[in-house]
């Protein structure tokens, strides 16, 4: 097989060389002819492109490391006020249970002085009461007895002996009341 048949017009092979150090001596100029076009033509476009690519895949990895940084610095503020607020949130607590603990001891304290004070008025009320009716039964008994022994003095006893009887009388209610 003759390779110039697939290549005639890139490929004079000499008569006289082998054909495998040919191919070799052809396959190094190739590759030298790719590296200088590589080198010269799209080497300074695609560089560029490259450039531009890692610069973009920098500033990419920055914004990503600062965007972290910045994540861990807010979790981190917010775990300070979840803390902060949940210590707040027992110290209001305990507050208010203080509060409510004072507020009940004075209304306990509000309620044992009026029902002091109900108890001490119904005594005050029931004492002027009794000493009311007492007051009334004297007078009672004493107009009875009266009306008593002037009906029976009137009936048995001279004028004497009626003074004699009711003083009688008044010093034995006195002694007795």
């Amino acid at each position: 097989m003759d390779i110039r048949q697939f290549f005639p017009w890139v490929i004079e092979h000499p008569s006289d060389a082998p054909h495998v150090q040919f191919i070799i001596v052809t396959v190094f100029a190739f590759l030298l002819v790719v590296a200088f076009a590589w080198k010269l033509i799209p080497g300074p476009m695609i560089r560029g492109i490259l450039d531009e690519r890692r610069t973009a895949i920098g500033h990419a990895v920055d914004q990503v490391e600062s965007t972290l940084r910045e994540t861990e610095q807010m979790r981190n503020d917010y775990r300070q006020r979840l803390e902060g607020i949940h210590h707040e949130t027992e110290r209001r607590l305990a507050e208010a249970v203080l509060e409510a603990s004072s507020l009940r001891e004075a209304i306990l304290e509000d309620a044992q002085k009026a029902s002091q004070s109900i108890v001490r008025r119904g005594q005050d009320e029931v004492e002027r009461e009794r000493a009311k009716v007492v007051q009334s039964m004297r007078t009672k008994f004493v107009e009875d007895a009266i009306h008593a022994a002037e009906y029976a003095a009137a009936r048995s006893l001279d004028p004497s002996a009626q003074r004699r009887l009711l003083q009688e009388f008044v010093q034995n209610v006195g002694v007795k009341s």
